[in-house]
């Protein structure tokens, strides 16, 4: 029997041989600074940004096919379980930023994001997330679902 590479792909367990053949899937989302999201001084207030990592998030699972909506209908959350954020340079209201938003690992239990926030082409913020795979019944640890996994490898 022949495999083609996305078959053989999905078969493999060895982690360390998947993030060999991984290779990173990013996507770029756009916003701009609402003036809610500023404090008294006008900067983006810091806790904005782990909201700006969920708008990419959410936008790079809608780019392979996926809503989070629909994940949950079907039982699947995905809590996210570890953060850092690195400031390097403030975003003011009305500003427009560009999220990047990269997978880093192949999926298995978890998904790692990493997270870079563009203001005119300025690297101003640097993030991760790793969120996990439950079951919303009994929130326990799940595999990250087959479908899931061909989408990614499919883009």
């Amino acid at each position: 029997m022949l495999l083609n590479f996305k078959n053989l792909f999905s078969i493999l367990c060895n982690k360390k041989i998947q993030q060999y053949l991984h290779k990173k899937k990013s996507f770029y989302t756009s916003l701009i600074v609402r003036y809610s999201e500023t404090d008294a001084m006008s900067y983006s207030h810091h806790s904005n940004y782990l909201k700006y990592y969920e708008v990419g998030r959410l936008d790079w699972l809608k780019k392979i096919g996926f809503s989070y909506f629909e994940m949950e209908k079907n039982n699947i959350i995905l809590p996210v379980v570890e953060t850092k954020t690195v400031f390097r340079k403030p975003a003011f209201f009305e500003d427009k930023l560009k999220i990047k938003t990269t997978l880093l690992n192949p999926p298995s239990y978890s998904l790692e994001f990493q997270y870079e926030i563009f203001k005119n082409k300025i690297l101003i913020n640097e993030g991760y997330t790793k969120l996990i795979f439950l079951n919303k019944k009994n929130n326990k640890p799940i595999r990250c679902p087959k479908n899931i996994l061909d989408a990614i490898g499919n883009f």
